[in-house]
């Protein structure tokens, strides 16, 4: 399925197919990765334990924030996933 240069039919190379699989992994896990971080940093937070307070600790802005950007990542991996499909 390969042509003299090393492309396929769409002329990605396989070099580049093998970069953006790394980088598809590197996302979908390390973004779970993150994600169960939020999650124990909000599950042992101060609030967790019954306690009251007004707004928000740092501990439950910190969860919060790697939720997301976590989730993001998780995200991004499957976007990812879904165009290396259709490049080959």
């Amino acid at each position: 399925m390969t042509d003299e240069d090393g492309k396929g039919k769409q002329g990605v190379s396989a070099q580049a197919l093998l970069w953006l699989e790394r980088l598809v992994w590197i996302l979908v896990y390390g973004g779970l990765l993150v994600c169960v971080l939020g999650l124990a940093v909000l599950q042992f937070g101060p609030h967790s334990w019954g306690g009251k307070g007004d707004g928000m600790t740092d501990a439950e802005v910190l969860g919060y924030f790697l939720l997301g950007k976590g989730g993001l990542a998780v995200l991004a991996g499957a976007l990812m996933i879904w165009l290396r499909s259709r490049w080959k």
